[in-house]
Parts: structure tokens; sequence; C-alpha cells
């Protein structure tokens, strides 16, 4: 079970740093909602909410800080 919470933080901020994980959000309905069936409502609501809030309170976003070779740019998350 703490490997799937471990996931789905790791989810949550990965959204948050690429388009959004609100519930309204592409990100939210395509990679974060199906945590919920694994670890059950009340626990994926508890975990969702508050490492949400606590990403929202403590980091910012920076976009294109690196640009592979590829072409495909990457954002990082910066504590405040």
């Amino acid at each position: 079970m703490e490997k799937q919470i471990e996931n789905l933080k790791n989810m949550i901020e990965s959204c948050f740093a690429y388009g959004g994980s609100d519930q309204n959000t592409y990100n939210y309905k395509t990679y974060i909602e199906k945590f919920e069936i694994i670890l059950g409502k009340d626990l994926f609501d508890k975990i969702y909410f508050e490492h949400l809030e606590y990403l929202k309170n403590n980091f910012t976003i920076l976009t294109g800080v690196y640009t592979d070779s590829e072409g495909l740019s990457y954002n990082s998350l910066t504590k405040i």
C-alpha cells in the first residue's frame, strides 16, 4: 500500500508540473483518478487533497528548464 501511495504522490507532482492536477483537468482524469480504485475513496481523497495543497503552498513551476536532444522541454518544481 505504501508503494501505491508514493506512486500517487509522484503522479500528482508530475501532473502539477505539466498542465495541472486539479480534478477538472485531463491529467487528473487520465493519470490520477485511477488511484482511487487502488486505494479506496477515503484514503485516496486524504492523500490527494493533502498533497495537492502542499504542492500549491510550497512549490512553483519552472517551465522549460531543460531541452533534450529531441527538442522536448522539461519543467521543474522549485520550493518557494
